[in-house]
């Protein structure tokens, strides 16, 4: 019917797309925030067909919109920061033997610990709320 038309290529591609616009959930775009070996903030894109698969990809850290995925990469750096400063004021009001501790736990590992992970301590024994009976006079 196109021929009958005389219709050139490039009208017969535009009524091909032109028509109504009708939304679609998906193919979907996700985006991920990754920070280069350089320091430098850059963006992720990445496309999703189904639900499925988006659930899979959010997972693993793929956000719908690309402001967000700079904000939780931004977040996701400042962490390590953040919890090297509170263990560095929680460090000076420890007492020795806790400094002493956190240095041992320290030197175990390679990388930084915003926590020292607490030694386990044998539980007290339960007071007994009984009275003992009075010692008996020796006569």
């Amino acid at each position: 019917m196109d021929e009958d038309l005389g219709l050139s290529e490039r009208e017969k591609e535009l009524k091909k797309w032109n028509r109504p616009y009708r939304y679609q959930e998906f193919p979907k775009m996700l985006f991920r925030g990754t920070t280069t070996t350089g320091g430098r903030l850059e963006v992720e894109q990445r496309v999703v067909k189904s639900e499925l698969e988006q659930s899979a990809a959010e997972e693993a850290g793929w956000l719908p919109h690309p402001t967000r995925a700079i904000d939780a990469e931004t977040t996701r750096q400042e962490a390590p920061g953040l919890a090297a400063a509170e263990r560095a004021y929680r460090d000076r009001v420890m007492s020795e033997v806790a400094l002493r501790e956190a240095a041992q736990a320290d030197e175990g590992t390679a990388r930084h610990l915003g926590a020292i992970p607490e030694t386990p301590r044998r539980p007290r024994p339960p007071r007994s709320h009984k009275k003992k009976p009075a010692p008996e006079p020796t006569p």
